[in-house]
């Protein structure tokens, strides 16, 4: 039985789950690795370095918002198709 070579088993998974929804688990799956670490750093030395808290929380947000912007410009784009789609078919409809 021959196996599937690894790149195309995550070209697989990527496309099942989307590029989109694979980024927005990598960027929480960070989050909760993030988290754990400034809790260590608090443990141990009673404060954690809040610029750079700051600085990767606001950068991830912003991720999370790029992400939300092209989600919602498919969506419109998927939509205006759909309408144009109709419209066409409206006309076609009361041509005949």
């Amino acid at each position: 039985m021959k196996r599937a070579s690894p790149i195309k088993t995550i070209k697989s998974f990527v496309a099942k789950v989307g590029t989109l929804n694979l980024i927005l688990i990598l960027v929480g799956a960070f989050f909760v690795w993030f988290n754990y670490e400034m809790l260590i750093t608090f443990r141990e030395y009673g404060n954690i370095p809040e610029t750079y808290a700051c600085a990767v929380v606001a950068a991830t947000i912003g991720e999370c918002g790029i992400c939300g912007w092209i989600r919602t410009t498919k969506d419109r784009r998927q939509e205006r198709k759909w309408e144009k789609e109709d419209k066409k078919e409206e006309r076609e409809e009361n041509n005949l």
